[in-house]
């Protein structure tokens, strides 16, 4: 009779262990593999789901858009053109408009002044405005009027500084606020639920008393155009 011996059997017993290792561990990675390929899958499906419920779903109208709670605004650079005066004005311009009924908003609206060009005497000419606006909405496309009073923070300078013929004492008036007032018209182009385009022309009247005397009227027409950003806060039933 022939007997093995134990010695002789280790290798085989430590290859055969070594190779369940190994079957085990491909056996976890290829679990693991179509784990994840399983979680894809799911992941993408649920994707094309939600993309076409929100493709099928209908572009809102303009009475979905043009209601009450429907919140707007814009900033752009308004040039301003003096009346009687040979002067371009450059403002910074920004706004917030809330509709508190389709046809009824209020509005709040700033003017920064930047720059002058021509021979204009303003230093500063800063505005500020907050009125009520009346709509007109058809569709998507939303004409305008309104009437915004306000004030205005303006400085000028003395035209007579420098003449050889006058000595003027005082260079620029004191910096100071103004009563002023703003009738605009305008549209909102409603292409988006979030986006609009705009247009705006407003005819600005404010006085500015000098230290020397003069009082100088401040009436021009400023001109907005741009794009502009919009969101209903109230959900439509």
């Amino acid at each position: 009779m022939v007997t093995i011996s134990p010695q002789k059997n280790a290798p085989l017993l430590f290859q055969a262990s070594n190779e369940s290792k190994n079957l085990i561990g491909v056996f976890k990675d290829s679990s693991a593999t179509v784990g994840m390929t399983v979680l894809s899958i799911l992941v993408l499906l649920s994707s094309y789901s939600f993309g076409q419920k929100n493709w099928n779903k209908p572009e809102p109208e303009g009475d979905d858009i043009i209601r009450k709670g429907l919140v707007a605004a814009q900033m752009t650079i308004a040039p301003g053109w003096a009346i009687g005066q040979k002067t371009t004005n450059i403002f910074l311009q920004a706004d917030l408009e809330y509709y508190i009924t389709r046809k009824i908003s209020i509005k709040g609206d700033i003017h920064y002044f930047l720059d002058t060009q021509g021979s204009s005497l303003l230093m500063h000419d800063h505005s500020l405005f907050f009125g009520a606006n009346y709509h007109f909405p058809y569709k998507r496309f939303d004409p305008y009027i309104g009437l915004h009073p306000g004030a205005s923070l303006i400085q000028m300078r003395n035209p007579d500084t420098g003449t050889p013929e006058i000595n003027v004492a005082i260079p620029e008036s004191v910096m100071k606020v103004s009563p002023a007032i703003s009738v605009v018209t305008g549209f909102n182009l409603y292409v988006w639920k979030y986006l609009h385009f705009l247009g705006k022309l407003s005819y600005v009247h404010a006085n500015h008393p000098t230290e020397w005397g003069t009082n100088y009227a401040l009436d021009e027409f400023r001109l907005s155009f741009g794009l502009g950003w919009n969101v209903n806060l109230i959900r439509k039933k």
